[in-house]
């Protein structure tokens, strides 16, 4: 099942997000996201957090469409984003996409949500935005890219090291390097086709299309 989560950064539109948005099967929202979700005309099956953002107005509005309101304490240890992630997987998530989880008033929020694609393992996280669409690979794992040619591809180390990175479809290949965290060599590479690849030996490593099309 997928389902896609609100979160509550800006979303900027755009046709990765449409098609997103038709394909989930559940909508979710972590606190403030229910706002950017009635906006897109989703109403989410529950929102999830401590509620601290969440207009009262929206809340009742959702609350008499039958949407679940998971109330968490306002002292956690966990983000608003990673309790909706959480409730997902026990609503049966086999895909889970963030919306909503880049951009705003929080940088800090940005870089969370970034990094909690690398901390569940048994269901696949992304972050769709406007043209881009992220995801990590851990290796060793392949992932397969279907876009345009000129469309950019980066890949960036979420882990020390990214070792053994190969890659096909691509202006600047890869042959079984390694890329280090903090050093952004792979910035802003471009499919030279439809279809590019990129396979992984060892380690984390963030992947992030971006349509040119829409740019």
């Amino acid at each position: 099942m997928h389902i896609v989560i609100f979160a509550g950064g800006t979303l900027q539109m755009g046709t990765a997000v449409e098609a997103t948005i038709k394909q989930a099967d559940m909508y979710i929202a972590a606190d403030s996201g229910a706002a950017t979700a009635l906006r897109c005309g989703c109403t989410p099956a529950a929102v999830v957090g401590d509620m601290d953002s969440l207009a009262s107005q929206v809340a009742q509005e959702l609350s008499a469409q039958g949407c679940q309101l998971v109330q968490a304490p306002v002292e956690k240890d966990e983000t608003d984003t990673e309790l909706a992630v959480q409730f997902a997987i026990t609503q049966g998530a086999s895909k889970i996409t963030l919306l909503g989880g880049l951009g705003g008033a929080r940088f800090d929020h940005m870089v969370a949500n970034v990094l909690l694609l690398a901390g569940y393992q048994s269901v696949p996280l992304y972050i769709v935005d406007g043209p881009a669409v992220g995801w990590l690979l851990r290796g060793p794992g392949r992932s397969v890219i279907h876009g345009h040619a000129g469309d950019l591809l980066s890949v960036l180390p979420l882990s020390s090291e990214a070792s053994g990175i190969r890659t096909a479809g691509l202006y600047y290949p890869l042959h079984g390097e390694t890329l280090r965290l903090g050093i952004p060599r792979g910035l802003s590479n471009v499919l030279t086709q439809e279809q590019a690849e990129v396979s992984l030996e060892s380690g984390l490593l963030l992947i992030i299309h971006t349509s040119t099309q829409e740019m």
